[in-house]
This record gives C-alpha cells, sequence and structure tokens, in this order.
C-alpha cells in the first residue's frame, strides 16, 4: 500500500529527467534511476505505472545514451524495456511478443486508449532493438509485429509522445526498400504529421526525419536545413528539454558525416 501510494511520486520524479537541460547530468543519473525503480517493483511486480517508467526510461536510455556508442548494450537495455512494456499490459496483450503476426493482430483489436502507453514503449523498444539486430534474420522478421504495434497506437492516441508513433512509421518506411514495403511518400506523410503533433519543438522528430528519409531520398538539401533549424531552435517545450537538447547533439554529429551520407 505504501509502494503504491509513492508511484504518482515517481512519476513526477521521471518527469525531472524530461526537463533536464544537461545531458551529461542525465546519462550519469539514468542508471541509478532505473536501478531504484526496477527495486521497488521487486515489492510490487505487478504495479503497472512502475513498469511503464521502465520501460519509458530504458527506451529513453537507449536511444539517447547507448546506441550510437555502445550499441550491444543497447540492444539488452531495449529488450529490458519491451518486457517491462508488455508486463504493463493486462491479459493476452502482455503475451504480444510470443504471438504470430495474425493472432497479435487480432489481440490488439481489444486495446484501449489506456493501453496506448505501454503500447507505444513496448513498440518503441522492440524496433529499437530490431534496428540494432539487423543481422539477425530472427529479429528483422519481427517487425511486423512493431508496425502493426504502433499503427493501434496512433489508431488509439493519434500525436501520442509527440507524433511518436508517425516518427517510427516515418523511419520504417524511409528504411524499408520498396519491395518490402518501404514508401519513401508515406515517410513523408508521417514525418510532417508527427512535426505538425508537437509544432516542430520536438528536435528529434527533425532529427529523424533528415536522418532517415533525407539519406532514403538522397535529398542533400533537406537534410542541411533540417539539422540546422535544430541546431538554431530554442524551443519552449520543458518536458522535452533533455530529448531536445540531446537532439542538438545528433544533428551536430550527423551534419559532420554530411559528405558520407550523400
Amino acid at each position: 500500500m505504501a509502494l503504491r501510494a509513492m508511484t504518482p511520486m515517481m512519476d513526477r520524479a521521471s518527469d525531472s529527467f524530461h526537463q533536464e537541460p544537461d545531458p551529461t547530468l542525465a546519462r550519469d543519473a539514468f542508471p541509478g534511476q532505473l536501478k531504484l525503480l526496477e527495486g521497488l517493483l521487486q515489492s510490487d511486480p505487478g504495479n503497472p505505472t512502475l513498469r511503464r517508467l521502465l520501460a519509458e526510461g530504458f527506451g529513453g536510455y537507449s536511444f539517447l545514451f547507448l546506441e550510437d556508442t555502445e550499441p550491444d548494450r543497447a540492444r539488452g537495455t531495449y529488450l529490458r524495456g519491451r518486457d517491462h512494456a508488455l508486463a504493463a499490459l493486462h491479459g493476452r496483450l502482455n503475451t504480444l511478443a510470443a504471438l504470430t503476426l495474425g493472432d497479435l493482430q487480432s489481440v490488439l483489436k481489444d486495446a484501449d486508449t489506456g493501453d496506448a502507453p505501454a503500447l507505444f514503449w513496448a513498440g518503441y523498444n522492440w524496433g529499437g532493438w530490431i534496428n540494432l539486430s539487423k543481422d539477425s534474420p530472427e529479429a528483422v522478421a519481427e517487425l511486423p509485429k512493431v508496425v502493426a504495434v504502433m499503427e493501434r497506437v496512433q489508431a488509439l492516441s493519434p500525436g501520442f509522445y509527440y507524433g511518436g508513433p508517425e516518427l517510427f512509421l516515418g523511419s520504417y518506411h524511409a528504411l524499408r526498400p520498396r519491395m518490402l514495403g518501404g514508401d519513401p511518400a508515406k515517410s513523408k506523410q508521417h514525418f510532417d504529421s508527427a512535426l505538425k503533433a508537437s509544432g516542430g519543438e520536438f528536435l528529434l522528430g527533425k532529427v529523424l526525419y533528415a536522418q532517415y528519409y533525407a539519406v532514403a531520398t538522397q535529398d542533400q538539401e533537406l537534410f542541411k536545413k533540417l539539422l540546422n533549424e535544430v541546431l538554431e531552435s530554442s524551443p519552449e517545450m520543458p518536458d522535452a528539454r533533455l530529448a531536445n537538447a540531446v537532439a542538438k547533439l545528433k544533428a551536430k554529429k550527423l551534419l559532420e558525416k554530411v559528405n558520407e551520407l550523400f
């Protein structure tokens, strides 16, 4: 009972990470926060809020701080995040990873708006793991499941997490060859919708737009335009302060690689 009473406080503590303007401080503090949450979870393993916070935390830590420099670690932390998110869901929804694509699509029909956050973080972490496991046919074969999850989140909660499902789907259609389901026109549509959802203030959206769509279509002008906008922007978006600070770091590194990418 005491732990359940503390859970809203942990939710607010998580918000402080999103509002942190110093990426180095956040990176150093993230592991301790995650282990604290896992310690609390041992006393209440059925707590869906703690599970969701862990899924969001592992996903954010993996994407913001690990996947560019420590991809092997990021693969493991993405999977931990996915499994926490699935455990936060009820009934057959928490078995999504073990289902065939057809069964997964059927079970997703039972999801409602309240399931959208856990579904999103399940798909986010799952997709991150697959993206870093491209040498594994078994991992890549699971990608259609993640697409189905993100499409369901988009249907349940349009614009969730600054257009997060749209950013995932935009990246997916940019990266996949046409014969395997890729579609540059759909990619652009998804990215534009994501930017509209955040008013262009969630800067990671522009980074992903440049990194995936602009590179896939070899549009160097758009690539530079988007990334320079990131570097020059100072959005008033407190709850995305950390993500926006990291976006600037990623934008700078991508611009330094322009001659390799085009």
